[in-house]
């Protein structure tokens, strides 16, 4: 192979490398579009303002006992304001219900989470549906 012929080669092997990785870039960006951009963003969970509700310590069903600290997500900062002056409620809410679980209700993932929403359920009848997220800052039991 004469050293022409090389060059031409070597060019051509370039060349289609560079439409080869062209193509699929263009292709995946252009063509072949995931919807998985638009429903991150649909299902990203909406954030606002935190408010500290305090820290409990109640005795469970059974003699055990129970301490932790609760803080709830709002709407908004309205919300918050408001929700300031409802303390009182929202710390009983809290109280009635963490007096109310055993042990049992309180140890695994899948208990706490249905505590959370619970919790979310029974805060939202004193704050109108403004709570949109219930967080354990601590969690301590015996």
């Amino acid at each position: 192979m004469n050293r022409k012929s090389l060059i031409f080669v070597i060019l051509a092997l370039f060349l289609g490398a560079a439409l080869g990785v062209g193509g699929t870039i263009g292709a995946q960006t252009f063509i072949f579009k995931t919807f998985d951009d638009s429903s991150k963003k649909s299902h990203a969970k909406k954030t606002g303002p935190l408010l500290p509700i305090g820290e409990f310590t109640v005795n469970l069903q059974g003699g055990a006992f129970l301490k932790t600290a609760i803080t709830v997500q709002v709407s908004d900062v309205k919300a918050g304001e408001h929700l300031k002056e409802e303390d009182a409620f929202l710390k009983d809410r809290v109280n009635t219900v963490l007096a109310d679980k055993s042990l049992a209700d309180v140890q695994t993932t899948q208990a706490r989470e249905k505590l959370r929403k619970e919790l979310i359920e029974k805060l939202n009848e004193v704050a109108e549906d403004q709570i949109t997220d219930v967080l354990f800052l601590s969690l301590v039991y015996q």
